[in-house]
């Protein structure tokens, strides 16, 4: 009889000691799982921003191929008109030179 009560405290103390054990690390593992979502909240936050960061640079990317597009087209449109112009000039420098022709002729003959 005297063996059972030491038995018993040991015992106790054992079912106390596990009842612990158990208890702190159901509560580690709620704080590990706590701090996990933390971390996967703040990585899907993380990817969203990137996300949006990466829609603003298509957009841009996009706006800026429609600008180079447009200046293009001006610089052909503009090609086409030096290319008028050009002609222009040479057919006016051709009859210039027909009128100087003329006038030289003309004094010639007077």
């Amino acid at each position: 009889m005297q063996n059972i009560i030491p038995w018993s405290i040991s015992f106790l103390a054992f079912l106390v000691a596990l009842m612990t054990y158990l208890r702190n690390g159901r509560n580690d593992s709620m704080k590990d799982r706590a701090e996990h979502e933390a971390r996967m909240e703040s990585l899907k936050e993380s990817i969203l921003k990137a996300n949006m960061k990466l829609d603003q640079l298509c957009a841009i990317s996009t706006e800026t191929r429609a600008d180079i597009k447009a200046l293009n087209q001006s610089l052909i449109d503009m090609d086409k008109r030096l290319s008028s112009v050009e002609e222009g000039l040479k057919t006016a420098f051709h009859r210039i030179d027909e009128l100087r022709e003329e006038i030289r002729h003309g004094m010639d003959k007077g």
